[in-house]
């Protein structure tokens, strides 16, 4: 079973090269780096990819290995799938070298095939292996060269860490360590898969499931670790996509796949008393508000877009100065993936418990989390300023309800979700425009006329409708307790 954290590095620049080469947690060496030329054969009708089987041969150096890879899995850049490799003379391909039964047993059906070169990879690899904390043996790979397929071309460059024995904790851990002192990013995409893709033989892909199958009956603790575990990798799949197009739309759904992930971390705080995850949330809470800067730009410019519209104004000015003060996510993108790889590992190693069923301990919770959030609401009349933190909760207990509600499949948990998202978005709308004062009551005051007019009517607008808003707030927050609630019915 070939189990490897797979990292693409984000700053293709000689630099970083270096830095990673001279890295001394991958303890590479100066001998020269092996180079390697691999060939992935495959039928005309692609019978070997349909049957999730990959099957390549490589030379390395002046050998000749021959590989078969099975199904697996990957996700969050931990790839785990079964391999067999075997020496060979040639690249001429031959299935029958394999000859272990279980690889066998994959072959029979395509032993006859006719095959031929799908893709070729070339590139230069320097491998080292070490030795983790844990005992834990780790052989490391840094990649650089190219994917070649049907006269396209894509670079490698990438760093694999591969467990050669121990615990898979192991290279999630090293994996954290590196992203945190280099540009690195978990990449769960596998050579093959790029070349694949490249040379235009992937099937259409399907969309993405985002329901986590949840057992009720299932150990409180042992499904909270599972959960966690798939946020993490679907906060690192939101990573990727931002990282790939850095967009307001891509930085808003990874802030809120984090968000998510914050609010059960929350709730799951009594699950262990020990509370090993609590090292982790003010370095994730930390990560999340550096962000809010961007967050808070990019939602001006979204209501500027929008006002300036409807008043038939020319944005430009007030979209230049906003979009100039943008700060960019991308440095802090491997710093983020570092802390979700350390809770990755720590879950592992420490699965959470509870001699409670997820069912029992997600509805005691929810209630008294519900509790927690009318009496937040109580404060509103007389105080105006208790919207922020009920905003808060709102977004929490939304987010694991979100998450839990598969618990209730008989039961419709939909009228409540969608009232708590009217709500979040009300008091949102209200944030902002507490939020604009802070932003744009200093442009108002600029000699770029052009710039003051467009501050003062945009700040005039949100600030206009903040009263309406918060009406608006309580109209639908006395509907709140009268909304069904999956758990008591």
């Amino acid at each position: 079973m070939e189990e490897e954290l797979k990292l693409q590095i984000m700053d293709d620049t000689p630099q970083v090269w270096k830095n990673i080469v001279a890295h001394p947690l991958l303890a590479i060496t100066q001998a020269p780096p092996l180079q390697l030329h691999a060939f992935y054969y495959d039928s005309r009708d692609n019978a070997l990819q349909r049957a999730r089987l990959a099957y390549r041969i490589r030379r390395e150096d002046d050998a000749w290995v021959a590989t078969l890879k099975a199904s697996g899995q990957s996700a969050g850049g931990l790839h785990q799938r079964p391999e067999w490799n075997v020496p060979v003379d040639s690249n001429t391909p031959d299935l029958n070298v394999f000859q272990d039964s279980e690889a066998a047993t994959l072959l029979a059906p395509y032993r006859e095939l006719s095959l031929q070169v799908i893709l070729e990879t070339r590139f230069e690899r320097h491998e080292s292996r070490v030795t983790h904390r844990d005992g834990s043996e780790i052989i490391v790979a840094l990649d650089h060269g190219e994917i070649l397929a049907r006269g396209q071309r894509e670079a490698i460059r990438e760093v694999e860490l591969e467990l050669a024995h121990g615990d898979a904790a192991a290279v999630l851990e090293m994996g954290a360590a590196l992203c945190q002192d280099l540009p690195l990013i978990p990449d769960q995409e596998s050579k093959l898969f790029r070349g694949l893709r490249l040379a235009g033989l992937l099937p259409e892909e399907k969309p993405r499931d985002n329901a986590l199958p949840l057992r009720r009956r299932e150990n409180a603790g042992d499904a909270f670790s599972q959960m966690f575990i798939w946020q993490l990798q679907q906060i690192i799949h939101d990573v990727r996509k931002h990282w790939a197009k850095p967009d307001a739309e891509s930085f808003h759904e990874l802030r809120k796949s984090v968000r998510s992930f914050r609010a059960s971390l929350r709730f799951c705080r009594s699950l262990d008393p020990a509370d090993p995850l609590q090292l982790f949330r003010i370095p994730l809470q930390e990560w999340f508000h550096q962000q809010n800067s961007q967050r808070d730009y990019e939602a001006l410019l979204g209501y500027w877009t929008e006002i300036a519209t409807i008043l038939d104004l020319e944005p430009k000015h007030l979209q230049e100065v906003l979009q100039a003060q943008i700060p960019q996510t991308s440095g802090s993108l491997s710093q983020l993936v570092s802390i979700l790889l350390k809770i990755w590992a720590l879950l592992l190693r420490q699965p959470l418990h509870r001699e409670q069923s997820l069912q029992d301990f997600s509805e005691a919770q929810l209630q008294r989390e519900y509790r927690k959030l009318m009496a937040a609401g109580k404060l509103l009349a007389e105080h105006p300023e208790a919207l922020h933190p009920l905003r808060i909760r709102i977004k929490n207990f939304r987010y694991v309800l979100m998450t839990l509600a598969p618990l209730w499949p008989g039961k419709d948990s939909k009228a409540l979700l969608k009232l708590l998202t009217t709500l979040q978005g009300i008091a949102g709308e209200i944030h902002d425009a507490d939020m604009a004062g802070q932003y744009l009551k200093p442009l108002t005051s600029q000699r770029k006329s052009g710039v003051a007019f467009q501050a003062g009517a945009l700040l005039g607008f949100l600030m206009g409708r903040e009263a309406r808003q918060r009406k608006k707030f309580l109209k639908f927050w006395l509907r709140l307790e009268s909304t069904p609630r999956p758990w008591d019915i």
